[in-house]
């Protein structure tokens, strides 16, 4: 009798969704949790040097010159500019010696 009481309930699979599904909870969680205390991804996302520290300067100096961040911009410098002269690298192409901005060939008529 011990018997077939088992196999009738070990062949009913009302449960088996749930199982997978704590299952693969189990699984993501503990994926998270080693991810989540390893000390080079903590390294790489922190500190001043960190990839959110890195996004925020190039968004920053994307969004108030309208260009690409570069590695070799010096970004201490150009993020305190006084914006008196033609330097500024919205208006300047350092790499043509000419303004970013074009005119008309010919002077408008008055």
């Amino acid at each position: 009798m011990a018997k077939s009481f088992t196999v009738r309930v070990l062949s009913n699979k009302l449960g088996q969704s749930a199982v997978e599904y704590i299952l693969l909870l189990a699984v993501l969680s503990s994926l998270g949790y080693t991810f989540y205390n390893n000390k080079k991804l903590k390294e790489f996302l922190k500190g001043q040097d960190g990839m959110f520290a890195s996004m925020k300067k190039g968004m920053s100096y994307s969004y108030r010159y309208g260009l690409e961040l570069k590695k070799d911009t010096p970004y201490e410098e150009k993020k305190d500019f006084g914006y008196e002269s033609n330097q500024h690298d919205t208006y300047l192409n350092q790499e043509d010696g000419q303004s970013r901005f074009f005119t008309g060939k010919d002077p408008y008529g008055q």
